[in-house]
């Protein structure tokens, strides 16, 4: 019996951002605005991300819970793929992310996601 594993699951605890990190970082971070998603970004040697998915934008919290699993889990991907390091990275989701398909949404928050850390 073969067993499936997903290489490409969320950031562990110590490559989030903890809540003074994100205090900080939240006031003096660089901010990227997209249609979709707001991203505030700073430079760093050290991969420390947040993703905020707040109630305007799914009522549910199973709902907001998977789109913050799937946004960890496709930046984790991508750092795997392109053995890249984000920095402080915090992802806040607008209302619109919501009426995204899966495909959609990955492509726009990788997208997005490049033309920040250039």
């Amino acid at each position: 019996m073969k067993v499936w594993v997903d290489k490409f699951v969320m950031f562990k605890k110590n490559y989030r951002l903890t809540t003074s990190e994100f205090s900080e970082h939240f006031t003096n971070g660089k901010k990227f605005h997209s249609d979709h998603l707001t991203i505030i970004y700073k430079e760093g040697v050290d991969t420390k991300v947040a993703v905020v998915v707040g109630k305007k934008v799914a009522k549910s919290a199973v709902l907001r819970n998977t789109i913050k699993r799937r946004i960890y889990a496709s930046l984790r991907k991508y750092q795997l793929e392109k053995n890249v390091s984000f920095g402080k990275l915090i992802v806040i989701v607008k209302k619109s992310y919501n009426t995204l398909s899966r495909k959609e949404a990955e492509e726009i928050l990788l997208k997005t996601i490049k033309q920040v850390i250039k």
